[in-house]
C-alpha cells in the first residue's frame, strides 16, 4: 500500500535523522569514533541539513581500517576530541527526531558507549535500522548490504565508506522505502509498525573482575598505576607502566583500558595478555 500525503500527516511532519559512524575498528569498547555525518529530513520534502565532523581519536587508526574509509591520522589530528562533537551532534539531532541508521546496533554502541566514556547523558530517540525497514517492507532481496541497495536502487556505484555520504545514501534508501510502508495517521500506528532502537542497547556487559584482578580494580579506584607485563599480538611480553581508568567485558574476556606512559596514549589491554602486575 502506497501513501499519499494526505493519507500520512503524522510521519510527514517527523523529523529523522540518517547517520553513519566511522571508527578505528569494530568493537565499540576498545575502539573510537573518527567521523560523524547525518542527513536531517523530513519525508516528501527537499530540504535537508547537514552534519559532518572529523574525530580526534587519541589513539592511532590502524592501517588496515585507513584502507576501508580513507580516514589518515593527519586528517584527524588537528580535529575535536569526542565530547564536543557528541554534544553537538546531540544538538543537531534535537530530542524529538527519529533517527535512522544501517545496522544501526554497530552506530548505536559506538555512540553509546562514547558517551557514556565522556559522560555525557545517552540519547533517548527512538532509532530506526535500515536494514529492519527493507526486510519488511522490501523482501527478498539479494543483498541488504549499504553498498547492495545502493546499487540495486541506482543511488551509484561504489560506495566510499565516509560518514555523510553513508548517511546520506541511508536518508535516500530511506525515501524509497517509505514507499512501502502502510497508511500511518497517528503516532500509535506509526510506532506499532516498525522496531524501534535506542542508545541504551548499546550492549555494556559489565561484570565483576575475577579475583586475581582485584589489585586493577583498585588502581581504578584510588587513581593509582600499574607496572604490568604484557604481551601484544605476535609480540614478546614487554613492560610499561599504565593508568587503568575503566574495565569491560566481552562474553569471558575481560579488558582494560588505560593510559600508558609508553605510548603517551590511552590504549585497551586484554587481561589475559597481561602476564604479571604490580601496583604501585
Amino acid at each position: 500500500m502506497r501513501w499519499k500525503k494526505t493519507d500520512c500527516e503524522y510521519i510527514q511532519s517527523l523529523d529523522f535523522v540518517a547517520f553513519d559512524t566511522e571508527t578505528t575498528g569494530i568493537w565499540a569498547v576498545t575502539n573510537r569514533i573518527v567521523e560523524i555525518g547525518a542527513v536531517k529530513f523530513r519525508l516528501g520534502q527537499r530540504r535537508t541539513d547537514r552534519f559532518q565532523e572529523l574525530i580526534n581519536p587519541e589513539r592511532e587508526i590502524p592501517a588496515e581500517v585507513i584502507d576501508i574509509h580513507g580516514i589518515t591520522n593527519g586528517m584527524v589530528q588537528s580535529s575535536r576530541t569526542i565530547e564536543p562533537v557528541l554534544k553537538d551532534f546531540v544538538d543537531f539531532c534535537g530530542p524529538d527526531s527519529v533517527l535512522i541508521a544501517h545496522n544501526a546496533l554497530f552506530d548505536i554502541s559506538f555512540v553509546g558507549c562514547e558517551s557514556d566514556r565522556v559522560g555525557l547523558p545517552l540519547m533517548k530517540n527512538h532509532i530506526l535500522d535500515s536494514v529492519d525497514l527493507f526486510r519488511k517492507y522490501r523482501p527478498g532481496l539479494d543483498s541488504y548490504a549499504l553498498e547492495s541497495l545502493m546499487r540495486k536502487f541506482r543511488l551509484g556505484t561504489d560506495q566510499n565508506h565516509r560518514a555523510a555520504d553513508d548517511a546520506a545514501l541511508v536518508w535516500k534508501l530511506f525515501e524509497i522505502v517509505s514507499q512501502n510502508f502502510p497508511i500511518l495517521t497517528r503516532q500509535g500506528e506509526f510506532k506499532r509498525a516498525f522496531t524501534f532502537y535506542h542508545m541504551s542497547q548499546w550492549q555494556r556487559d559489565e561484570r565483576p573482575l575475577p579475583d586475581r584482578f582485584r589489585d586493577i580494580a583498585r588502581a581504578i579506584e584510588e587513581e593509582r598505576s600499574l607496572e604490568i607485563v604484557y604481551a601484544s599480538n605476535g609480540q614478546p611480553p614487554g613492560a610499561r607502566t599504565i593508568w587503568p581508568r575503566r574495565v569491560h567485558n566481552l562474553r569471558t574476556v575481560f579488558y582494560v583500558t588505560a593510559f600508558c606512559e609508553k605510548a603517551k596514549t590511552e590504549l585497551t589491554f586484554r587481561l589475559d595478555r597481561i602476564k604479571s602486575f604490580r601496583l604501585v
